[in-house]
């Protein structure tokens, strides 16, 4: 594979459950849509990539929403993939004629599900609408007291909504009330913080949890004993470790045999996923945002040749704890037994840890520029990142056959 890389963007329906991914190429030595690339070659490549990779690979059984420029829409012949797999994406700067609205027809007639990209109303988009499923709205570009409007002019035209760049949870709110079908942005993975609220006692009891999971002081008897206690807990993890062991002749029996066989770290991380996992009214996409960052850190800090690749996985798993907990990231950090350098890690970003934690920020973003942790050239750390993605794809499938 070349000096590229896609970058995924989760897309949710108003219950915050996965919808589908937004695939965008992006360029390996920036992290930007390469501009010496028109629209029909970056798109030409987000194709080639995900037949090379496989787009299962990619966004696993979700829909994936790809650009597509003005050839593609005049040739839909060009298209590799079944109509059930993506939605196709009619970029905003399209020139909307004949052939354009012939070619949608025909896609349309094919299966395939259509969008409209930033969408603004436009007399040209008439014909256009009648062929989409889906209009997306850049809802930084539009002024909240023209939501209303807007939304409510799509949704008379009976195409769902899906709004992009949403940011905050309020802003979330106040489009899903508006009658928004999707939702893209990073919302999801911001806390619901009440100033003055003191962390509910479930929450609380799980921060407790997982402080002495992951305290080094914690031998294997008392990490097996924690494990036990948690019925739901012990059973998954169990099942894990069985179906992991499946080349043994005999089956584990106990916690603190799969602790010995497979070794506490690894018993620490699925414990510790599995727990993140169980609190209530959050997306799954958050659990799989923490894998994939905790993956990638410890990839790049193996590449980087660092003797401490755990505590780099650790720094990306907890960086998200604030989302998990409603509660600023300081005073979650604050109750566990975290070493020193690990909360400077995740609270000020310090340190390789913390650098290494603005790199897997911004690569969610699809960002790559202004960063070289360790000397790893960018086409390196773009496909760390792809391995990441898939790890943590994989591993929330096993622990949900667990």
């Amino acid at each position: 594979m070349s000096d590229f890389f896609i970058a995924r963007q989760a897309i949710f329906d108003h219950n915050v459950k996965l919808f589908a991914y937004e695939l965008l190429f992006r360029d390996s030595d920036t992290g930007a849509a390469p501009k010496d690339l028109d629209d029909d070659v970056a798109t030409a490549q987000v194709l080639s990539i995900s037949e090379e990779v496989g787009l299962t690979q990619l966004v696993g059984d979700r829909p994936a929403f790809i650009n597509l420029p003005h050839r593609f829409l005049v040739e839909p012949e060009l298209l590799p993939f079944e109509p059930d797999n993506v939605v196709l994406e009619v970029l905003e700067h399209v020139d909307i004629d004949d052939q354009v609205i012939q070619g949608m027809a025909a896609l349309g007639e094919r299966g395939y599900t259509l969008a409209l990209d930033d969408f603004v109303y436009d007399a040209r988009f008439d014909t256009a609408l009648k062929h989409v499923a889906i209009v997306k709205l850049e809802i930084p570009g539009i002024a909240p007291e023209n939501w209303s409007s807007e939304i409510s002019r799509l949704k008379d035209l009976g195409v769902k909504v899906l709004a992009e760049k949403v940011e905050t949870n309020e802003e979330f709110e106040t489009l899903k009330a508006l009658g928004c079908d999707y939702f893209q942005g990073y919302f999801f993975a911001k806390p619901k913080v009440v100033t003055g609220k003191r962390l509910a006692p479930n929450k609380l009891a799980v921060i407790q949890l997982l402080s002495k999971v992951n305290n080094p002081e914690t031998d294997i008897e008392s990490l097996s004993e924690l494990v036990s206690r948690d019925v739901a807990i012990s059973v998954r993890a169990m099942n894990y470790v069985n179906s992991a062991a499946g080349a043994l002749n005999r089956r584990i029996e106990s916690i603190r045999e799969a602790v010995v066989y497979i070794g506490r770290e690894t018993i620490r991380r699925w414990v510790t996923l599995l727990i993140m996992a169980r609190l209530d009214g959050k997306p799954g996409e958050l659990v799989t945002m923490a894998l994939v960052r905790a993956k990638f850190m410890e990839l790049l800090a193996e590449k980087g040749n660092q003797e401490d690749a755990n505590a780099f996985f650790t720094v990306g798993l907890f960086s998200l704890l604030d989302a998990f907990m409603d509660a600023p990231l300081e005073e979650v950090i604050e109750t566990l037994a975290l070493p020193q350098e690990l909360r400077d890690a995740l609270c000020q970003h310090s340190g390789s840890k913390g650098e290494s934690l603005d790199l897997a920020k911004a690569l969610e973003h699809g960002r790559l520029s202004g960063f070289e942790p360790f000397a790893i050239p960018a086409p390196t750390i773009a496909r760390l990142h792809q391995t990441a993605t898939q790890w943590a794809d994989e591993t929330l499938a096993g622990m949900h056959n667990a």
